[in-house]
């Protein structure tokens, strides 16, 4: 009777395992599952960033660094910057959103358009004011140039300033040795390769490109690789 119920859980142990396993192996392929160009997927947005930045945890398993279509939202040290980022945390930090993804950008990011229950949020930063129309790489995006006409026109926003400057222009003036918008950084100056990572992505765009504190040696898109949690 004792060994037939040894047996008995032995059989069941064994069971919970397998399942274990495969239920592992299973989670790990969608850890694993890439992001492609025209992919639509639900998730929920973990992390903002910034204004157009965003960390979205799919619902299938895997999070997914998405940098959003059409737009530029103010850099941190710029005007309006902190107002964009607190937008977009109003809008979808911590909520379920649509993805789409349009393309992905040279540092391996998908840029997509990213769908709340309020809508495009794009369309809302830029009819805020707090985000400008990225003509040059959106240039068939009516619909954001004709929000952007109407937030200046109403001096909404970045747009009640006498001469807003564009985030590229001024990541262009300020990525120069000596011109960092914030006190230059190696990789000594971090405790875990995530936290490196998250300073490098605020402080890089696959616009402009360039690595203005040089946290990527070998121009792969991961910052100071050899910290622990990379």
């Amino acid at each position: 009777m004792h060994n037939a119920l040894r047996r008995s859980v032995g059989i069941f142990l064994g069971a919970l395992l397998l399942a274990f396993a495969a239920t592992s192996a299973s989670g790990q392929a969608q850890e694993d599952a890439p992001v492609e160009p025209g992919q639509t997927f639900t998730g929920r947005v973990v992390e903002v960033t910034d204004g157009d930045t965003f960390g979205v945890r799919r619902s299938l398993g895997g999070e997914v660094t998405i940098r959003l279509h059409g737009i530029d939202a103010p850099e941190s040290a710029q005007p309006y910057g902190t107002a964009a980022t607190r937008a977009a945390r109003r809008y979808v930090g911590g909520k379920d959103v649509r993805v789409t993804v349009e393309e992905i950008g040279r540092y391996g990011r998908a840029v997509a358009r990213i769908e709340a229950e309020g809508g495009d949020l794009g369309a809302m930063l830029i009819g805020d004011g707090l985000a400008w129309h990225y003509r040059e790489y959106a240039p068939n995006e009516t619909e954001y140039r004709r929000l952007q006409r109407q937030a200046r026109n109403a001096r909404r926003g970045l747009w009640s300033q006498s001469n807003p400057v564009p985030p590229w222009a001024w990541r262009d003036r300020t990525s120069g040795p000596g011109e960092t918008s914030v006190e230059d950084r190696d990789c000594s100056d971090f405790d875990t390769q995530p936290e490196a990572q998250r300073f490098f992505e605020r402080h890089r765009s696959d616009s402009s490109g360039g690595d203005p504190h040089n946290l990527d040696g070998d121009g792969d898109g991961e910052a100071c690789e050899s910290l622990s949690g990379g």
